[in-house]
C-alpha cells in the first residue's frame, strides 16, 4: 500500500511541476509576442546611402602607437578666485560631509524624526518588543 501512495505522490509531483513550467513557458511566449507587437518599427536602412566598409585594416607602424610627448598627470581645477589649497579644502570638506551624513543614516532624508512614531500601531509595538526582549521558552 505504501508503494502505491509513493507512486501516486511522485506522479502528482511530476504533473504539478509540468503544469507550472508549461504555464511559465506560455507566459514567456505571450510576453515576447507583446514585446514584438509593442516595439517601435525600425526605419528602413538604404544600402546605397552607407558606404561599404573596408574588410582589411591598414597596417600601422609601431612608431605611430607610441606618443611623442608623455601625457600630463596633473589635474587643472577650474575655480573662481580660489587657490589650489582652498579648492583642496573644499573637496575634503565635501568628502567628510558625505561620510558623516552616511553615518547618521541621512537624517535629512527621513520622513519622520527618530522616536516620533513610538506609538504608531500595535504591530510596531509587538515588533519592537520582540526585538528588545530576549526569547524565553514557556
Amino acid at each position: 500500500m505504501r508503494m502505491h501512495n509513493l507512486g501516486w505522490g511522485l506522479e502528482m509531483t511530476v504533473v504539478g511541476m509540468g503544469v507550472v513550467f508549461g504555464l511559465l513557458l506560455v507566459l514567456m511566449g505571450l510576453l515576447l509576442a507583446i514585446g514584438r507587437l509593442d516595439a517601435e518599427p525600425k526605419p528602413a536602412v538604404e544600402a546605397e546611402a552607407t558606404p561599404a566598409l573596408e574588410t582589411t585594416p591598414e597596417p600601422v607602424a609601431a612608431a605611430d602607437l607610441v606618443p611623442d610627448e608623455p601625457a600630463s598627470t596633473s589635474v587643472e581645477i577650474l575655480t573662481d578666485d580660489l587657490t589650489v589649497d582652498q579648492a583642496a579644502a573644499v573637496a575634503l570638506a565635501v568628502v567628510i560631509h558625505a561620510q558623516v551624513r552616511r553615518q547618521q543614516a541621512a537624517p535629512a532624508m527621513r520622513t519622520h524624526a527618530p522616536g516620533s512614531q513610538i506609538h504608531t500601531s500595535r504591530w510596531v509595538a509587538v515588533g519592537r518588543g520582540a526585538q528588545n526582549q530576549s526569547w524565553n521558552r514557556r
